[in-house]
């Protein structure tokens, strides 16, 4: 997994204790025809509710310091990889064997936090992480992945 994050650095996030969401479009279909549908956004508010909460923040609708939305891609990938010649005994005896290519393909997922100042509805912090999905894992499974990868975006926030 692979998981980086972005700030303004004129915002003062020491100020901010309170969060809220930030209201999802109903046009976000990606996120509902993938995977596990629409239980995959109830498993990353989960993720982040929990997350936020261990490190001192509360969820209030009465303003917040900062409205939290979240946002999921997905992009099938291909690794390839070309072995070169090879000498050596095999099957009936001794001899060469030249290149080959083996391709690997899989999808990569994104889960992108956004963290918004709620007057400006200006991007104030973001935080992404990018892994391979595994389309054979459990529900229990799939939320253990969401947890840790939650929790690896959120070990940076606040930035300092």
């Amino acid at each position: 997994m692979t998981v980086r994050h972005d700030y303004d650095p004129d915002v003062d996030f020491s100020a901010f204790s309170t969060y809220d969401w930030m209201p999802k479009l109903d046009s976000d279909k990606e996120v509902k025809s993938m995977l596990s549908g629409p239980f995959l956004g109830k498993r990353i508010k989960k993720a982040v509710v929990e997350g936020m909460a261990a490190k001192g923040f509360e969820r209030t609708t009465q303003e917040p310091n900062f409205l939290i939305a979240y946002h999921v891609t997905y992009k099938r990938m291909s690794d390839v990889d070309v072995h070169g010649h090879g000498y050596g005994s095999y099957g009936y005896g001794y001899g060469h064997w030249g290149p080959y290519t083996e391709v690997r393909e899989h999808t990569e997922g994104t889960l992108i936090l956004d963290f918004v100042d709620p007057v400006s509805k200006q991007l104030i912090w973001r935080g992404w992480s990018i892994s391979t999905l595994n389309p054979h894992r459990s529900p229990k499974e799939e939320q253990d992945n969401i947890n840790w990868a939650t929790a690896e975006i959120l070990k940076r926030f606040p930035p300092y």
